[in-house]
């Protein structure tokens, strides 16, 4: 998701809705920072019950990540509101920002399952 907002910020062509444009490059950043949680939270995952921490600290680690990286996911969604956008580049977008938090948010609710026991 993250290079396809990338690539579609870079070969956009707005002109005058600098909304659309500022909407297509705050999807990029906070789809990045949604990477970075993700993979912190993996990397969390991987080490469980190691390192002397306790493990449910650690899952409140993956929790926390997994949970921002849906609230990234959600703001990117957010930043579309307002841009009147005639074109599909609003409409493909917010439906894969859809997709990847669906993805999501599943991945929460088995970590926060799994965190319950």
């Amino acid at each position: 998701m993250a290079a396809y907002l990338f690539n579609t910020s870079r070969l956009a062509d707005y002109g005058a809705d600098s909304r659309a444009s500022a909407a297509l490059h705050d999807c990029s950043t906070v789809f990045g920072d949604a990477i970075d949680q993700i993979r912190g939270s993996l990397m969390q995952m991987k080490r469980l019950g190691s390192g002397g921490e306790s493990l449910r600290f650690q899952m409140s680690n993956v929790q926390t990540w997994m949970s921002a990286a849906l609230t990234n996911e959600e703001t990117c969604i957010d930043g579309f509101q307002n841009v009147d956008d005639d074109g599909r580049v609003k409409a493909e977008v917010c439906d894969r920002a859809v997709k990847v938090k669906e993805v999501t948010s599943n991945a929460l609710a088995l970590v926060n399952n799994f965190a319950a026991k």
